[in-house]
């Protein structure tokens, strides 16, 4: 009888897993829902179309800004006060966008949203790297990342629920204190080091990396920088496949297709849908073929590679003007298969930097950052131009071709350890294929 209860027992590890998870769904639905309110809030504020331009842009630009500050503090903090920090200063600011009352304090309110989001991802990373084991990695990216795309792909439908029934002001607010009461459950549940939780059992524990502490091995930036480089420009690409979904496959549809909102809603929908199980699926799949080869960096590349190129297939035919149906067939395989990238990324960014983690992933973050800035000016400005959206699948092609000649340069097989060589430290996976060769 207690064996079957400690056997149906959640474990502390699957809780925290839980717990960033609910942080991940809840992030990106207050990073995206101001899409979704942006016409209550133009015709409520009165905001001309440059205004709610420069509203966008305000998010994206913080966050890419305070990407490496952030990841900085938070190896020095740890990822419990950090993720808690963070936590409040989204919760405020989406709850600041609820009670804007015009133009100003509305992109007050989302340069806050940008400020404490920033940090989050790379911050989780180093709170994955001391509660996961370094062929659990990839999958813990994975359901997290995966948990962040429903939440894009559940914003449309729960913002304009609440808008109908209460109005985008309410919508905000609520939002802001559901945020704020997940930073309650976080500073009550996690801990930075895994043998302090009170759930967690010896068995556990003895699974577990080794600790991992709080960056006190000096930091040396050079080194850190060119290991990181290649997973960065990876990074961007990335990011702009992903944010060309995010920002424009609702006016894509509504302007190619002729569909009115709701419609474009249900196709992106659809769309964003195929992503979270690509993420998940990307994830996985690395972590298997780190268990069956022993080699990380394989397992890594080959993810990244593939979740590149096999996007190229299906852009390919939106050449041709296929109906809205076929399109939105084409584009969910295509995001799909793109979302390989981002767990084995993530896990890369998390192999090469054990011990600064959370800086790591922010270099590698800043990246996706910096084409979240670009994207959206730059698509918007070829349409414009070309009165076509050709040119944006052209150029998204490109990127799906630099993106895995710059990961042939990734090598999470050499870490960056942060100490010197003489010191004996050692990265998790160095030991982890003759222990898998043995199996």
């Amino acid at each position: 009888m207690a064996a079957t209860r400690s056997a149906r027992r959640l474990s502390a590890t699957n809780g925290v897993l839980i717990v960033l998870c609910m942080m991940s769904f809840l992030m990106y639905v207050d990073r995206t829902n101001i899409s979704t309110a942006a016409l209550a809030i133009r015709r409520d504020l009165k905001l001309s179309d440059a205004q709610l331009g420069l509203v966008f842009s305000a998010f994206a630009f913080t966050y890419a800004l305070a990407m490496i500050p952030g990841g900085f503090i938070g190896d020095r903090l740890g990822a419990r006060r950090m993720l808690a920090i963070c936590g409040v200063l989204w919760g405020v600011g989406t709850l600041l966008t609820g009670l804007a009352g015009g133009f100003f304090t509305l992109v007050l309110a989302r340069f806050v949203v940008g400020l404490g989001e920033s940090p989050i991802v790379p911050t989780s990373a180093r709170a994955l790297t001391a509660w996961m084991k370094p062929e659990q990695r990839g999958f813990a990216q994975g359901i997290t990342h995966a948990c962040a795309r429903l939440g894009n792909a559940s914003t449309p439908i729960l913002i304009a629920a609440l808008i109908g029934a209460l109005s985008w002001h309410a919508a905000f607010v609520i939002l802001g204190v559901a945020s704020l009461a997940w930073v309650v459950l976080w500073s009550w549940y996690y801990r930075d080091d895994p043998a302090d939780h009170p759930a967690m059992t010896a068995e556990e524990i003895a699974r577990l990396p080794a600790k991992v502490g709080k960056a006190s091995v000096p930091m040396r930036w050079k080194p850190l920088l060119r290991a990181l480089w290649p997973a960065t420009v990876v990074s961007f690409c990335h990011g702009w496949i992903l944010w060309f979904f995010l920002n424009w496959m609702p006016l894509f549809f509504a302007q190619a297709y002729h569909l009115n909102i709701r419609h474009s809603a249900l196709f992106s929908s659809g769309i964003f849908l195929g992503g979270v199980v690509g993420t998940t699926l990307g994830g996985s799949l690395s972590d298997l073929l780190l268990k069956r080869t022993g080699n990380i960096r394989r397992s890594r590349q080959t993810l990244i590679t593939v979740g590149f190129l096999a996007p190229i297939l299906f852009f390919a035919p939106m050449f041709l003007h296929p109906s809205a149906t076929a399109a939105g067939g084409l584009l969910a395989a295509a995001l799909f298969l793109s979302e390989f990238v981002t767990a084995p990324l993530w896990a890369v960014a998390m192999d090469l930097a054990p011990n600064h983690a959370a800086t790591s992933s922010s270099i590698m973050n800043t990246g996706l950052g910096i084409a979240a800035s670009v994207s959206p000016p730059l698509v918007g400005w070829l349409v414009d131009l070309t009165h076509s959206w050709h040119p944006v699948f052209a150029l998204s092609i490109f990127f799906l071709v630099l993106g895995p000649i710059a990961a042939h340069w990734i090598r999470p097989d050499r870490p960056y350890l942060g100490e010197p060589e003489s010191a004996g430290a050692q990265h998790p996976s160095s030991a982890l294929a003759p222990r898998l060769d043995a199996s």
